[in-house]
């Protein structure tokens, strides 16, 4: 596994938000959104034999799966596929290692939890202090639960470099990609570190989703209101 430079930037402590497939996508949409948002520029990719091979295609440029995006006082990863869990580790401390030399002031992973009501959003560290220094009134820590994956792993493994790392975690049904999650997400991390960053687009497309829904839901009920007729059977 190595990681591919595409351009050199001079970093001044960097937030690393590191968004991958999971829960809802709530990670990853956020991450795609901010980093399109935020017009962030693309530095380099994550290579290693496991990961699918697709290349995702934008105005004509393929690119590889599993990116970093960048400016000199933020760091996005990204990823268009699942990490296979026998990668999870090697990533989580090659990524681990990288950052080290960049000296972030702080590294969040995003993940949903699964909620039959989502309206809530938590934080989890490895490090009781850092827990410390993310947690209120708004955002509490999360009391019982587990974080799997790249979320997980990542966080723990910068905390023990003496990398302040912690997870950002929304409530999420799951069941299908989670745009209005995701904007939760992204009005979380607004207000805690100024980013800026518009959510009108994801939230509009939350209510596109919502719709369409409850369009297929309606669809589905007459079908399933009219009477049932046998169909004969030939041998």
């Amino acid at each position: 596994m190595e990681y591919v430079s595409k351009k050199e930037i001079t970093y001044k402590e960097p937030l690393v938000i590191s968004g991958f497939p999971g829960i809802g996508l709530v990670g990853s949409i956020a991450s795609y959104h901010l980093l399109k948002n935020l017009k962030m520029e693309y530095v380099g990719y994550i290579e290693d034999p496991m990961i699918p091979e697709i290349m995702i295609v934008e105005e004509g440029i393929a690119y590889p799966p599993v990116r970093v995006y960048a400016r000199d006082d933020l760091v996005i990863f990204f990823s268009d596929v699942m990490i296979p869990p026998e990668l999870v580790y090697p990533m989580s401390i090659m990524i681990s290692d990288r950052l080290k030399e960049i000296n972030p002031k702080m590294v969040v992973t995003l993940e949903g939890f699964a909620s039959m009501t989502p309206e809530k959003s938590f934080w989890v560290s490895s490090s009781e202090k850092i827990l410390n220094s993310v947690k209120d009134e708004e955002i509490p820590a999360l009391q019982l639960g587990m974080i799997g994956g790249i979320s997980g792993a990542l966080m723990k493994c910068c905390n023990d470099r003496d990398i302040p790392a912690a997870c950002l975690i929304t409530e999420t049904v799951g069941l299908r990609p989670d745009p209005r999650g995701a904007s939760k997400i992204i009005e979380n991390l607004n207000k805690k570190y100024n980013l800026n960053a518009d959510t009108e687009e994801l939230i509009k497309e939350a209510e596109s989703i919502e719709e369409k829904m409850k369009s297929l839901a309606k669809e589905h009920a007459k079908l399933m209101s009219k009477p049932k007729t046998e169909n004969p059977m030939y041998m």
